[in-house]
């Protein structure tokens, strides 16, 4: 009698093959097609049906590894930042000095790896964002944003809900986030610019060197500020009695 293929089983299953393996395979596969589709087509636009034939998957992959539809795209949205959150690991380390603390959360934005296809599935949330993606950056972008408040308001001598430590944050990120995010654009505007295998570890320095200025200039802001005067303690008089 002949084998039936499981639901998650991949199409051309090879004899022999660990299970554990083979289905560690399949996932991936999954995550790769379902990261081009999503990419060129969007989420809503895509059907299961399309990503488990660019896989060379059954129909019933998807449910096996994934659970559903939003539980596949959900690991591929993280799969990126599950890498960058591994690169920024203990970046706001107080045993870190400022420029080793940045240099470490400035590396994931600055390499040349950077892979177009997850730059487009992200852009494209960025303009229409989806549930599952605001869960996604709640998870892996919010703690690391958080440590990078931590980190900057012990520089400064503020708090890390304090307004100029999120503005700075966030223009930071967003110097560095640009060489990610806009390399085509910058590419198509200076061409070669980029082409240097030196070029990101000079823009790196550059970028710290900025960071470093504008946490000191922060710094030296919040040390000029008047300190608010502690409030006199009223004394009493004591009462005469007659």
């Amino acid at each position: 009698m002949p084998k039936t293929l499981s639901p998650h089983a991949p199409a051309d299953k090879s004899p022999g093959r660990p299970r554990q393996a083979q289905e560690q395979g399949a996932r991936e596969r999954l995550l790769d097609a379902a990261s081009v589709l999503f990419a060129e087509q969007g989420f809503a636009e895509t059907s299961t049906r399309e990503i488990c034939t660019a896989a060379g998957l059954n129909p019933g992959a998807i449910h096996y590894h994934f659970g559903d539809k939003d539980g596949l795209y959900r690991a591929v949205l993280a799969r990126p930042l599950e890498v960058m959150s591994a690169q920024h690991e203990g970046f706001a380390d107080p045993a870190l000095s400022l420029r080793e603390g940045l240099g470490r959360f400035f590396g994931s934005f600055l390499s040349e790896a950077a892979e177009e296809l997850e730059l487009r599935l992200h852009l494209r949330e960025l303009l229409k964002p989806s549930a599952v993606y605001a869960e996604t950056i709640q998870a892996y972008i919010g703690p690391n944003q958080r440590a990078l408040s931590e980190l900057l308001a012990r520089h400064i001598g503020v708090a890390p809900d304090d307004e100029t430590v999120l503005q700075l944050g966030y223009g930071l990120v967003a110097m560095a986030q640009d060489y990610c995010l806009s390399r085509a654009f910058m590419q198509l505007l200076t061409p070669g610019y980029l082409a240097d295998p030196q070029a990101f570890e000079r823009i790196r320095e550059r970028l710290l060197d900025w960071a470093e200025v504008l946490v000191a200039h922060e710094r030296a802001r919040h040390a000029a500020r008047p300190r608010a005067s502690a409030p006199k303690k009223k004394t009493s008089v004591p009462k005469t009695t007659r």
